[in-house]
C-alpha cells in the first residue's frame, strides 16, 4: 500500500491531498498512522515524497519530520522525488538531495525519483546516490520497454529496442483499455499524447506524431497503427 504525499498538481494540492501535506508534518503523520493501522500487518506499506514543499528551512524541517515517522511508523521504505512541490516538473531533479539523504540514513531503503528518461538513468542514479531502487514514473510513458531493458542489464543481456509488432501490439492494448475505462470519445483525444510519446521508438517519428495529433476514435487509432506500424492488419473483431 502506497500513500502519495508527493503529488504536485495544483488541483490536488487544492484539496489537501498529495503534496500538500509536506506543509503539515502532523498531519502526514496522522495519515501515515491510520494507513498503517488499517492495512494488514503482512502488507508491506511505502510512502511517497518530495524532498521539501519549497525550498524553505520549515519545509525542508518538514520533510525530515515526515521520513523519520514513516519508519518509525513501520513503513518499509520512502520513495523520494528530488525536486519540490512548488517546481512542480521545472528545473533539473536534484540527485544531490538523494545521495545526501541516503549518506545521512544508510541503514533506511530509499528509493529515488526524478530526470529518470532511459534505461541508462536508472543505473546512473543508483550509481550516483546509493539509493536502494529507482521510481520511474514519466519516463515510462511511451516507453514501457524501460523495465524489461533495466531487468536485462541486470542480467547481463544484451540491450533490446521494442520491434515495430510489439510496439503496435502495447498501443493497441493501450488504447483498449482506455476505452474500458473512459469510452471511445474521451480515449480518442486522451490517447493523442501517449501515441505521440512512443514515436520516439519508430524510425520515421515525426510522421506517427503527425498522424496521431487526429486521433479521435478507434477507427482513426485503428488505421493509424495499420499503416504506421506494418505487420498483419489489426481489426476491432
Amino acid at each position: 500500500m502506497d500513500v502519495n504525499l508527493a503529488c504536485p498538481v495544483k488541483k490536488i494540492d487544492r484539496k489537501s491531498r498529495g503534496g500538500h501535506w509536506l506543509r503539515d508534518p502532523e498531519g502526514a503523520t496522522a495519515i501515515l498512522k491510520a494507513v498503517r493501522a488499517a492495512v494488514p500487518a503482512h502488507i508491506p506499506c511505502t510512502v511517497k515524497l518530495r524532498r521539501a514543499y519549497d525550498d524553505t528551512p520549515e519545509m525542508a524541517r518538514n520533510f525530515e519530520v515526515i521520513f523519520a515517522r514513516a519508519y518509525e511508523l513501520g513503513y518499509a521504505w520512502t520513495t523520494v522525488h528530488a525536486r519540490t512541490v512548488e517546481q512542480k516538473y521545472i528545473g533539473p531533479s536534484r540527485w544531490t538531495f538523494l545521495k545526501d539523504l541516503v549518506a545521512r540514513h544508510p541503514d533506511k531503503p530509499v528509493f529515488g525519483s526524478g530526470d529518470v528518461w532511459e534505461v541508462g538513468d536508472i543505473f546512473r542514479m543508483i550509481a550516483y546516490a546509493g539509493v536502494s531502487g529507482v521510481s520511474v514514473a514519466r519516463g515510462c510513458i511511451g516507453n514501457p520497454w524501460i523495465f524489461r531493458q533495466a531487468r536485462d542489464l541486470l542480467a547481463g543481456r544484451p540491450l533490446t529496442q521494442p520491434t515495430l509488432a510489439q510496439q503496435r501490439e502495447v498501443l493497441w492494448q493501450h488504447f483498449g483499455l482506455s476505452v474500458a475505462i473512459n469510452g471511445e470519445k474521451a480515449a480518442g483525444k486522451l490517447m493523442r499524447k501517449f501515441g505521440i510519446k512512443f514515436a520516439q521508438h519508430h524510425p520515421t517519428p515525426e510522421a506517427v506524431k503527425a498522424r496521431m495529433v487526429l486521433v479521435n476514435s478507434t477507427a482513426d487509432w485503428l488505421a493509424a497503427l495499420n499503416d504506421l506500424y506494418p505487420a498483419p492488419a489489426l481489426t476491432t473483431a
